[in-house]
């Protein structure tokens, strides 16, 4: 059995094709061999605790504003201190609530907020965010691209171009891509650092999914 655990949410975070599902996947099957209640809800899960607009678009429902506020991380929160068990969420906070409002163009305060309410919503749960960091933008998404069916890579690619951020800097294609993606990052990993011990940051893709989730589990079980 495993000792004591305290952090009862964790945000498994990163850029696109960075491995997010795959460790999230993995933290919470070895939870479950450690003896620990655990599960993992991934982006277009239909049961997701978490509703984003990001995720409603790309699954082709109508946005619900309603659905994007306080209410389900307070909820999830709630049900973590009642029934503690540990609940793993992919790209929730960073990728699906933060990063659309950095494409926007909306000022820091505003993505700083955003982040600030969500994580103060789950405080008394005490939330770790896991980022996976790339080192090499541009070749890593190069290679994604590469290995990636032809409409997933053009539906990204429009993504881009349709952008606040890429119109501003009158750029398309995978330079549109690559510049966003490391300015992203570089905002991410700044915010991060203000974090302290309720973040960790892991290399992506340079080590088996079972020796980053050691590292997950060994960080969360610290002290908060």
């Amino acid at each position: 059995m495993m000792g004591r655990f305290n952090r009862q949410i964790l945000l498994i975070e990163g850029p696109i094709g960075a491995g997010k599902t795959s460790l999230a996947m993995r933290v919470a099957h070895d939870l479950e061999a450690k003896g620990k209640e655990a599960r993992a809800y991934l982006e277009f899960d239909p049961d997701h605790p978490i509703r984003t607009e990001q995720v409603d678009r790309l699954s082709g429902h109508e946005p619900e504003p309603k659905a994007y506020g306080l209410e389900p991380w307070a909820r999830l929160a709630a049900h973590g201190i009642v029934h503690r068990g540990i609940t793993l969420l992919d790209a929730t906070l960073i990728q699906n609530t933060l990063l659309p409002a950095f494409a926007a163009g909306l000022p820091d305060t505003h993505i700083r907020q955003l982040a600030s309410t969500r994580l103060t919503a789950l405080a008394k749960v005490k939330p770790l965010i896991v980022y996976l960091h790339v080192d090499d933008m541009a070749a890593h998404l190069k290679s994604l691209y590469e290995l990636s069916r032809p409409d997933w890579s053009a539906q990204n690619l429009a993504w881009i171009a349709g952008t606040e951020w890429a119109r501003v800097r009158r750029q398309t294609g995978m330079t549109a891509l690559i510049g966003f993606h490391e300015a992203w990052q570089s905002w991410v990993e700044a915010w991060l650092a203000e974090q302290g011990e309720a973040s960790l940051v892991l290399p992506a893709l340079s080590a088996e999914n079972a020796i980053l989730s050691q590292l997950v589990l060994n960080h969360a079980a610290k002290a908060s």
